[in-house]
């Protein structure tokens, strides 16, 4: 979600600065055009991504140190929370490597090529957010020493791209937001803040190429298609796996399984394999997650959302109620992390849970 968000905050931002205001009536071709000369302009970016996400007044605060160059080279450092410091992630645009300090792990994996005749549609993207978004300009403001405009962005409607009023400091030289506030109905409060934003300051292409640790697990993905699911039959799943897969003996009435995907690869350290069950009637969707791990299971992913603890067959589950009404129940077994999502009420969740075998 936050990727996406930014996406079309950035989009947004230069589609109002290069027409200088939305009203005079500039396409989006014109908007996209001037967008891609403004960028070609840009080498390579250096920052810090300060965020702060405060849920059900828990505060969870992140830290990353982000450099970037084209053509498609790119590193992170995680500094915060502590739990996660010293994460890194380094591309020099064929080649990434993903490495985990608490496992002392290493994963190296080829990056897909990209065609020659790839091109993003700035058009339809930029004209899609303009049509779906009131935006204003409060002013001017200096924000971390550059100079920057402030914007108020609201969506038309409630089904928009980025669903609530934000809030965004715009840097007035590259055009990219360097500060980002967006509350939702005083439950969920995000500020994003882009700290000691560079640009074209001759980052070294070294700096994009990883020299693994001594002693350092290696884990290789011959092919980064390998990381997606893929489509199986249940039975074929059962086949594939290593664990007991377990499968519900009830859902809701009007409810059969749609479809399953399998995958036995993983960036995520531990992760040995994945599975996910569909099940689908007329209007709603169920699903069924199960993670299979190898060694300590990592059921962090929800740390920032207020559970209500119940009982699965004896044994404490989490159950999760999430925007627009839908819930979440997730549980431990011995080798994996269960989860089960969709639209239905508690009990139809724990019901499910405790069928499964």
């Amino acid at each position: 979600m936050k990727c996406k968000i930014l996406l079309v905050l950035f989009l947004m931002c230069i589609a109002l600065f290069n027409s200088g205001c939305i009203g005079e009536g500039l396409t989006a071709d014109q908007i996209a055009e001037k967008m891609e000369e403004k960028q070609a302009n840009i080498e390579d970016t250096s920052t810090t991504v300060h965020m702060i996400v405060t849920m059900d007044d828990e505060v969870r605060e992140t830290e990353i140190k982000m450099i970037q160059k084209n053509p498609g080279m790119s590193k992170s450092v995680v500094f915060m929370p502590e739990e996660m410091a010293g994460q890194t992630t380094v591309s020099n645009g064929e080649t990434m490597w993903i490495y985990d300090p608490a496992t002392d792990q290493v994963t190296v994996m080829p990056l897909p090529e990209t065609p020659d005749d790839f091109e993003m549609d700035y058009a339809a993207a930029i004209g899609s957010i303009l049509n779906e978004s009131d935006v204003s300009l409060l002013g001017t403001e200096e924000f971390d020493g550059r100079d920057t405009f402030v914007l108020i962005v609201v969506p038309k409607e409630d089904d928009s791209s980025f669903g609530s009023d934000m809030k965004v400091w715009v840097d007035e030289e590259t055009w990219t937001p360097l500060k980002i506030e967006m509350e939702i109905e005083d439950e969920y409060n995000m500020v994003v803040e882009y700290r000691d934003f560079e640009v074209n300051t001759g980052i070294s292409d070294d700096e994009f190429e990883f020299e693994i640790p001594d002693g350092a697990e290696v884990i290789e993905i011959d092919d980064f298609e390998d990381l997606f699911p893929v489509d199986m039959g249940l039975d074929e799943i059962k086949q594939a796996s290593e664990f007991e897969v377990l499968v519900p003996s009830y859902v809701p009435e009007g409810y059969g399984l749609d479809s399953a995907s399998y995958s036995q690869t993983s960036i995520v350290s531990g992760v040995k394999e994945s599975v996910t069950l569909f099940y689908s009637n007329e209007d709603e969707m169920i699903l069924v997650s199960e993670t299979f791990y190898d060694g300590e299971k990592d059921s962090n992913s929800l740390s920032m959302m207020e559970g209500e603890t119940v009982s699965v067959n004896g044994e404490e589950a989490e159950l999760y109620t999430m925007y627009g009404g839908t819930m979440m129940l997730q549980w431990e077994t011995e080798d994996a992390i269960m989860s089960i999502s969709g639209s239905l009420d508690a009990d139809e969740m724990i019901q499910i849970a405790e069928s499964m075998e």
